[in-house]
């Protein structure tokens, strides 16, 4: 098995399950009233915000005026839950943290690559201590690019200035993620492109490569 200079890592459904306002979905909490609603809204009526959003053109606080105003809910009420359910979002599991350790103790630079909002990077990654953990995170919400995003010529406008700065070469790394690699543009770009089960597919997919090391 190749050992790879740097291995990034997805985090909605591959290290991580949790979801935005995740804690409501609980029956026995107060605001559980809350989750369905919300849910509708911006999945629904205010789907077109997610990909903005995503890209650091709004806010967290901008995305939630417009829930509440379509939902008819309290706007300080959404947003201190929006707050929590960031700062409360688990690792799929224990073993994960011991296998990242693993690799970074082998000279593997272990980096968070993920889609997200502004509430990654204000929330969830001091929260959870992230930093602490990997060697790096890369946000499309920091950036205003996602993964998939690349110029004409085939250059990873997301990826690029990290293995750069670093003299990592394409080749050197890898990509682990639960979703389609569309159109095949990362793994054309030259990293290794490993798409495993949503939620349940990460300790196994590490274990395997940690084994082979």
């Amino acid at each position: 098995m190749k050992k790879y200079k740097v291995i990034f890592l997805d985090w909605n459904g591959t290290l991580s399950s949790s979801k935005f306002w995740g804690h409501l979905e609980n029956e026995g909490y107060p605001n559980n009233y809350l989750f369905p609603v919300i849910e509708n809204s911006l999945f629904g009526n205010l789907r077109y915000l997610i990909n903005p959003w995503m890209r650091g053109v709004k806010t967290s606080e901008e995305v939630i005026n417009e829930i509440a105003a379509d939902s008819k809910l309290d706007y300080d009420l959404i947003f201190r839950e929006f707050v929590t359910s960031c700062q409360k979002m688990e690792l799929v599991s224990n073993e994960v943290k011991k296998l990242i350790k693993f690799f970074r103790n082998n000279g593997t630079k272990m980096v968070i690559a993920t889609d997200n909002m502004d509430s990654f990077s204000r929330w969830t990654v001091p929260s959870l201590k992230l930093k602490n953990l990997f060697d790096n995170i890369l946000d499309s919400s920091t950036l205003k690019v996602l993964k998939n995003d690349f110029t004409s010529n085939g250059e990873s406008l997301f990826f690029r200035k990290f293995m750069s700065q670093r003299k990592i070469k394409i080749g050197e790394s890898m990509l682990i993620d639960d979703s389609d690699d569309k159109e095949n543009r990362i793994q054309n770009y030259g990293i290794n492109y490993l798409k495993i089960k949503s939620h349940i597919g990460l300790p196994g997919a590490l274990d395997k490569l940690a084994r082979a090391l």
